[in-house]
């Protein structure tokens, strides 16, 4: 009967297939014939996340793909990441964020809950519970430990060589290696990036070399601890993590190690880290270009650092599937609703005439009646909100102008990589990102 159970569990896609070829009770009489609670029954049957390779662009490193998880969250790559603090948007609940199309993924910060004892991930309850996902959510939660809305770690003296410092809530602390497994093993991520040691540009040779060194046997750990799981770990993929420098040849070194050391089954993807840092754009793009190239086509790939949607394009011809897109929040905050053209239209065609961005700070939105882009079909500009009401909360400090330009400015990127994907897919995609970025330069 077990391994009956177990063969249906494995054509059915895990627990959700166990329980509908052979029943939840029958899962539960099998744990109790074997003595193994059901809870654990459960962790069992779950499986890592999935990534398969559909099309690769023939002049351009651009791929797309689709992420599964045993949970049901399924992601069309590439696409970018919701980026979140303490688990949840800047200014929009779950629920409003469920009225976005497009939103496939959150990438959740840890350092935000260390030294939160109310909102550290307790025993039994993982962190899809604590930020008020259900299980069954289409969402796919991404951890990692730096915040890739701003350079929260190394800000203070070196924490010794076994620790790395980072800024959280309640002040600066000392994270070791065990510190963040142990957090992503009660939190039961989707995703979940190995250690880096970031470092930025104008740290010394030595201290940049300490910094790889550390990244990989980082790495060697986490990859360790994910084999010898016992199950807690076991529907967690790891993504291992590439420490990114300016020089080629290093970069090439660094991507080779870290094929070789995640050759494990546990490891589903590779993260270029230490990009959004300050770097010029000729060594972001060199890096991720051969660092890209080395590592293995079916594996999954992210990267920190897009500040723009310009980035993100540069990114994608390099053949990263997911990416934080931290300029929404920027954006947001700033007061600024995305106006660069983001549909199947193609960059030739403007959506407002105004530039790529609207400051709503601007005077000139005082009596403007016309909403934010026209034709959008976000939350914002189909329920009628103008430029000129927005510009008014912005004045009166209302949150309501953040929500709004976050429903607008998410909805635009979610648009926006849907447009990319359908690119990839019909072959044009080098066509449309050359006439995106004139486009963009110019204005």
């Amino acid at each position: 009967f077990e391994s009956l159970c177990r063969k249906l569990a494995g054509e059915g896609g895990g627990h959700d297939g166990w329980d509908c070829l052979v029943g939840a009770n029958a899962r539960r009489t099998w744990a109790a014939a074997m003595a193994v609670p059901a809870e654990k029954a459960v962790i069992s049957s779950r499986r890592r996340p999935q990534f398969s390779l559909c099309k690769e662009d023939s002049k351009s490193g651009a791929r797309t793909g689709c992420i599964t998880t045993w949970r049901g969250a399924t992601a069309e790559t590439p696409f970018g990441l919701v980026v979140t603090r303490k688990g949840l948007p800047s200014y929009l609940t779950l629920d409003n964020l469920g009225k976005v199309n497009g939103v496939q993924g959150l990438h959740v910060c840890a350092s935000h809950f260390f030294g939160r004892d109310a909102l550290y991930p307790r025993e039994g309850g993982s962190l899809i519970e604590i930020i008020g996902q259900e299980d069954a959510s289409p969402l796919l939660v991404l951890c990692g430990l730096r915040d890739p809305a701003c350079y929260n770690l190394n800000l203070y003296p070196a924490a010794g060589r076994e620790k790395i410092s980072v800024d959280t809530e309640v002040g600066v602390k000392a994270v070791s290696q065990q510190d963040y497994i142990d957090f992503v093993r009660q939190a039961q991520p989707d995703l979940c990036l190995s250690l880096s040691d970031d470092v930025v540009g104008s740290h010394s040779k030595r201290r940049r070399e300490r910094a790889q060194q550390r990244t990989a046997a980082w790495l060697g750990d986490s990859v360790k601890c994910f084999g010898e799981s016992d199950g807690a770990l076991g529907s967690v993929g790891l993504i291992a993590s590439v420490l990114a420098t300016e020089d080629g040849e290093e970069n090439l070194r660094q991507a080779r190690s870290a094929e070789a050391l995640a050759s494990d089954p546990s490891v589903v993807g590779y993260a270029v880290m230490g990009l959004g840092l300050g770097e010029s754009e000729e060594c972001r793009k060199g890096a991720l270009q051969s660092i890209c190239g080395e590592l293995p086509r079916e594996k999954l790939r992210y990267t920190s650092g897009p500040n723009t949607p310009l980035e993100l394009i540069e990114a994608i011809e390099c053949g990263v599937d997911v990416l934080d897109a931290t300029f929404v929040n920027e954006l947001t905050a700033c007061g600024m609703a995305m106006a660069f053209p983001a549909g199947a239209e193609g960059p030739a065609v403007s959506g407002t005439g105004r530039g790529l961005n609207l400051n709503l700070w601007s005077e000139e939105f005082t009596h403007d009646q016309g909403v934010l882009v026209p034709g959008c079909g976000c939350y914002t500009c189909q329920n009628g909100f103008s430029r000129g009401y927005i510009h008014h909360l912005l004045q009166c400090r209302e949150l309501l102008a953040e929500v709004l330009l976050e429903f607008h400015n998410t909805h635009h990127m979610c648009r926006f990589m849907g447009t990319i994907r359908a690119k990839i897919d019909e072959g044009v995609f080098s066509e449309y990102a050359k006439s995106f970025r004139k486009l963009y330069i110019h204005q």
